[in-house]
């Protein structure tokens, strides 16, 4: 392996350049890259002309199979990127001896990132290639519990709680702790086409990343009263 235990550098470094307060800032959010490396050199490109992007984060799917030399096609494009990247895991990262492999190179499946007094939960969320074991919801808990004193409070998985690989029990206890704590947004991928679904009665709102296959790029501008979504076509 290349590179290992990417995550783990990356949120060293941002963390490093975090504020105490809230300040304003900017992520951008890629999804699902699986085949479609031309797309996804260009995603890299054009992150790279934005120079007031705070980090980017990956939401997944970054191989097709879970195989060794996708990851590292992965890794010698997105090393290209000259802003800290976080990758999360997808379903198809899992295949194979991928889950090994997203472990060696990126670290701990299910971590957290506080950077401007706001809270970044990633968490792994696969079912079916997990041996439809269920998502880690009490580790979601334990971190989300005493998460009220953060101006904004974020989670980023792979899949959506509505998608077809969670059980009913399964997308009404995640739903049902988003809400429950307040989460602002709830950020994923898998899905491949760009979505937003804002809740009503102050619950959660969810946000869908497209695929590289959709030659888009989203920004999100997290500012003192509200959050703003840009969706770039390229």
């Amino acid at each position: 392996m290349p590179a290992r235990e990417l995550n783990i550098a990356t949120i060293d470094s941002i963390q490093t350049a975090s504020k105490e307060e809230f300040a304003p800032y900017t992520i951008g959010l890629i999804s699902d890259s699986h085949t479609w490396y031309d797309q996804f050199e260009k995603q890299i490109d054009y992150l790279n002309q934005h120079k007031n992007v705070d980090f980017v984060v990956h939401l997944g799917d970054l191989t097709l199979s879970g195989i060794y030399r996708e990851f590292i096609w992965y890794h010698k494009i997105s090393s290209n990127l000259t802003h800290p990247l976080i990758t999360v895991i997808g379903n198809h990262d899992y295949l194979s001896n991928g889950e090994i492999m997203y472990q060696e190179m990126f670290g701990p499946l299910n971590f957290t990132l506080v950077y401007n007094n706001c809270l970044f939960v990633f968490m792994d969320d696969i079912v079916w290639e997990k041996n439809v074991e269920d998502p880690d919801f009490d580790w979601l808990e334990s971190v989300l519990k005493d998460s009220e004193k953060y101006k904004y409070r974020f989670v980023l998985s792979h899949i959506p709680p509505w998608s077809e690989d969670f059980s009913i029990g399964n997308q009404y206890y995640f739903e049902m702790l988003l809400n429950r704590y307040k989460v602002d947004l709830s950020i994923h991928g898998h899905s491949h086409h760009y979505q937003y679904r804002e809740s009503k009665d102050d619950d959660t709102n969810h946000l869908i990343v497209p695929s590289a296959k959709n030659k888009e790029i989203l920004f999100l501008h997290i500012e003192e009263e509200s959050y703003t979504i840009q969706r770039d076509v390229l």
